[in-house]
């Protein structure tokens, strides 16, 4: 008989042996025995929590022989069967390889045959929102009034894609994410089951890097094991891992509250420079951090630590604002390292940004007075002051050009002869705003001070202005413009620009966007004709067209394919 791994040699068998999901178990239990069987399932929730080993024993106990208060006997030849895998009844489908509309069609062909041996045939469809569209409509009609003998149980990770006409055909079960506590009691039952010593701080250790799933929990176990031997103690997992210890993450996290960056920095690059693998000290940092913060707004019960880490803990914050460690949890949380083989750079740049302190600081005295359970609405204050305030890094013409300049009087604040046409507001250049005095008069001259202004207007439209190109984008490629009159002139520095540009002034409102913006930021009330030019494309003169029904096609996605000259006789 061939080695199983663990988590298929410990799946569990009946409800009672599902780790952490207590009401699933008890509600499935209680239908069983009143037997109020519904006709389908929908079992959704992270992977590794226990879906398809629920499916498993709700098939083995619906058809059960001797079935002992809910749950199955696993003695008798069907549950026997379903544990061996060869139960006929049982029909387990990939989803996500079978999901197209033929299979869909071929189960509810079979679905009519009646059971092999048990009193229910049970449908089990892994992954379920993988099913096509088409073939998630095949099955509604199946699903919603299959057979008195038919069971039909959806297992995924992702409920969010699934139909809802699919969805409200099922009784949905929402699995959750096992606790480290939990996992680590359940690693240690096999650990005495295999004959297994394994310290329980290392048990607890691989169930926290397990994220809340219990096959990874065990997948590690049997790694570590594999590789280390018995006994198993909390260093050995610890560098099987690629984890620092908790005093080390302790201690760099400490210096990046109280300002220590040198420290920091040579405790960071000490680290990287044993091997430990960053991607897992970044994560164990976001979780001592997260872990101050429970401390600091008052809830120590939500911390999972002994009462001496607690107390270390609390000593290490006691200098610290609950802002500044807002403000060092923000920053590490967007640390994110895209490359395989990650350097020490984006931790030692979130590190440096926060020992800085840019934290939003109140008076002493507002500390003092905010107790400690308002840690929420201490939270939310200093989210928003932060989105008020510049951060340090930004330099100071940035912060300058943050601040409202009044603009002087000038020709723009004369009212014009005529309302301006467009519901385009122009949007000033804050690097311009301290020259508006100076604007000049003059519109050929005024053309080239709001050039930017006039770019950044229309590049702000939303997409659905336009009909293909993005006239701001593609007037930035304009290296001269000269305004003669009522013609305004625009040389490109390629061809491909000048056509996109002519192609999207075809659109009637593209075109009055683009006209709009140049007669509001120039001031005047008279309408421009365009012209384009490119240094390697003969000119061309934008005239608007005339005719209504050609405006209206336009701007319907038509394109004029020819022109000719319409004659009056």
């Amino acid at each position: 008989m061939t080695n199983q791994v663990y988590y298929r040699r410990w799946r569990p068998q009946r409800l009672a042996d599902l780790v952490g999901q207590e009401p699933v178990a008890r509600t499935l239990k209680q239908a069983i025995l009143r037997k109020r069987i519904a006709h389908a399932y929908l079992f959704c929730g992270p992977r590794g929590t226990g879906k398809t080993s629920t499916a498993r024993i709700m098939a083995k106990a619906v058809n059960c022989l001797n079935p002992q208060d809910g749950e199955p006997c696993n003695a008798c030849r069907l549950c026997q069967a379903v544990n061996e895998g060869r139960a006929l009844d049982l029909v387990e489908i990939d989803a996500a390889s079978n999901r197209g509309i033929d299979e869909v069609r071929s189960i509810r062909e079979k679905v009519n045959y009646a059971p092999a041996e048990g009193a229910y045939k049970v449908y089990v469809l892994d992954e379920a929102h993988m099913l096509t569209d088409a073939a998630a409509d095949a099955l509604l009609k199946t699903l919603e009034e299959p057979p008195a003998h038919v069971i039909f149980i959806l297992a995924t990770t992702e409920p969010h894609k699934l139909p809802g006409t699919i969805v409200s055909r099922c009784q949905r079960y929402d699995f959750h994410r096992i606790t480290p506590a939990a996992m680590a009691e359940r690693l240690a039952q096999i650990c005495q089951a295999e004959g297994i010593v394994a310290d329980p701080a290392a048990l607890h250790a691989l169930a926290r890097n397990a994220a809340g799933s219990l096959r990874d929990a065990e997948n590690l176990l049997e790694r570590a094991v594999t590789s280390l031997g018995t006994p198993l103690g909390l260093e050995q997992v610890r560098l099987l891992l690629g984890l620092a210890s908790e005093e080390r993450v302790r201690a760099l996290v400490g210096h990046i509250l109280h300002g220590r960056v040198p420290l920091a920095l040579t405790l960071l690059n000490a680290m990287a420079a044993e091997g430990l693998d960053l991607r897992q000290l970044h994560r164990q940092m976001v979780d001592e951090l997260r872990e101050l913060l429970l401390l600091k707004s008052g809830a120590p019960e939500m911390v999972p630590q002994a009462e001496e880490v607690l107390r270390e803990q609390s000593a290490l914050i006691a200098q610290v604002t609950l802002d500044r460690l807002l403000h060092t949890m923000r920053l590490m949380g967007q640390v994110n390292f895209r490359n395989d083989t990650p350097t020490s750079l984006p931790l030692e740049l979130a590190m440096i940004e926060a020992a800085q302190g840019d934290a939003p600081r109140e008076s002493s005295a507002s500390n003092a007075a905010r107790p400690a359970t308002g840690g929420m609405a201490a939270a939310s204050s200093s989210v928003a002051s932060a989105a008020r305030r510049p951060t340090a890094s930004a330099p100071a013409a940035q912060q300058a050009a943050r601040r409202p300049v009044p603009a002087a009087p000038s020709a723009r604040s004369q009212p014009p002869a005529a309302p301006a046409p467009s519901p385009l507001p122009p949007t000033p250049s804050p690097e311009a705003s301290p020259a508006r005095a100076q604007t000049s008069s003059d519109p050929a001259v005024r053309l080239e001070q709001e050039w930017d202004g006039i770019i950044r207007t229309l590049s702000r439209l939303s997409r659905q202005k336009y009909r293909r190109f993005n006239p701001g984008a593609l007037l930035r490629n304009c290296r001269q413009r000269r305004l003669e009159g009522d013609t305004l002139a625009l040389e490109f520095t390629h061809r491909n620009y000048m056509e996109r540009m002519k192609e999207e002034m075809d659109n009637p409102e593209s075109r009055r966007n683009v006209l709009d913006a140049i007669i509001a930021a120039l001031g005047i009330t008279t309408p421009l004709n365009l012209t384009y030019t490119a240094p390697n494309g003969p000119d061309s003169t934008d005239k608007p067209r005339q005719s209504p029904l050609v405006q209206a096609a336009l701007g319907m996605g038509g394109k004029i394919l020819e022109e000719a000259e319409e004659r009056h006789e």
